[in-house]
């Protein structure tokens, strides 16, 4: 399959225009068969949600296939080729039931974006920054229940989310950083203790200046610690979780080469106003915005792909903003060599877009999903 006369992204982000091959489901050096004009559009690498829980009114903690391929189509529908779907603070067992169930879908396939691995948001916060999580299942870090959830995904979990000054953290964090990215995040954390966690291994920030002590010119914090180093930063883009003015701040600070754009999207994405479950408690959506009954912002009702146009339409160019939402997530995630960028070898997973940035079409694998 041959697209030909587009303008793309190359895989140092630099906007190129000329012909585009695949086969067999990858981008490849040459092409047979189908020859498709893409004059006016713009090719985009396919992007990478690696912080979401759900979308039309499912959630990943729902233990039914069901609710993971409706995700899935939603992710794919709305321009994510591949994805993590994020486990939320609850017991063992629910969190274990959601790990086994995530697994079986992705063993038969999702029917949308795929399943890429397991974000595990929680359970091991900080009760004062504990966001929308439900306090009554917060517990200090335990490497065995760690392995048994890892163990019931088969070994899916890219991510896992603590609050480093919680007890066992800092074995926690040797430990598991040698099997999956361990992040910060929900976090009362001052600046010495974040230093000691990324010392030791943690190298992702979770939904950067949401749910953690804020950045002060006297107590840096979790956010002044991060950015001194090599950690990725996750950022909600919204328009309602960060302002304009701290999204350009962020990829001004840190490089849009460690920036994460996440939709951190709730089953009530892609739904009506109304009440929906998370964790366990309910959540309140109004003019598309979520919170808990008393006022806590509670993930978004936001797609990813909203959240680039976001970005740019906050100042940040469009190279870095498709960037933060395509190889950065794949890199935190370690899917880096096989997802993120438009380059020979790799899976051809990608976006057409027009130059009003509006979704034409998407490829998963090479086939036309949309």
């Amino acid at each position: 399959m041959l697209f030909r006369n587009v303008k793309y992204f190359d895989s140092d982000f630099v906007l190129q225009n000329g012909d585009i091959c695949v086969e067999d489901g990858r981008f490849s050096l040459s092409a047979t068969g189908e020859v498709i004009d893409c004059s006016g559009l713009m090719m985009f690498p396919g992007l990478i949600d690696i912080h979401t829980h759900g979308a039309l009114g499912f959630d990943n903690m729902d233990p039914t296939p069901l609710a993971i391929h409706k995700i899935a189509g939603f992710m794919a529908q709305n321009g994510v080729t591949a994805y993590l779907p994020t486990l939320i603070t609850q017991s063992r067992d629910n969190m274990c039931a959601a790990a086994r169930n995530i697994a079986a879908v992705k063993k038969d396939g999702s029917g949308g974006a795929k399943i890429a691995g397991i974000y595990m948001e929680g359970p091991y916060f900080s009760e004062k920054y504990k966001g929308a999580q439900n306090a009554e299942f917060l517990r200090d870090p335990d490497i065995d229940e760690f392995c048994e959830i890892n163990a019931a995904s088969g070994g899916l979990i890219r991510i896992v989310s603590l609050a480093p000054e919680r007890a066992d953290s800092a074995e926690f964090i040797e430990k598991v950083s040698k099997v999956c990215k361990v992040a910060i995040g929900h976090t009362d954390s001052d600046y010495e203790t974040a230093k000691q966690a990324i010392a030791l291994g943690a190298h992702h920030l979770t939904h950067t200046f949401n749910a953690m002590r804020g950045l002060h010119h006297r107590s840096p914090n979790a956010i002044g610690a991060a950015w001194e180093s090599t950690a990725t930063c996750e950022c909600i883009c919204d328009g309602m979780h960060v302002h304009p003015a701290a999204v350009r701040i962020l990829v001004n600070t840190v490089g849009a080469d460690r920036v994460v754009l996440v939709s951190d999207s709730l089953r009530a994405a892609g739904m009506p106003d109304g009440e929906y479950e998370l964790g366990g408690q309910i959540t309140y959506v109004k003019n598309s915005e979520a919170r808990l009954k008393d006022g806590t912002i509670a993930g978004s009702t936001a797609t990813l792909f909203g959240c680039v146009k976001k970005a740019v339409e906050f100042g940040i160019s469009l190279s870095n903003a498709v960037r933060s939402a395509s190889y950065v997530p794949a890199c935190a995630a370690g899917i880096d060599n096989e997802y993120g960028v438009i380059k020979p070898g790799r899976a051809a997973d990608f976006l057409l877009v027009n130059d009003r940035l509006e979704l034409v079409s998407v490829y998963i694998d090479g086939m036309k999903y949309r």
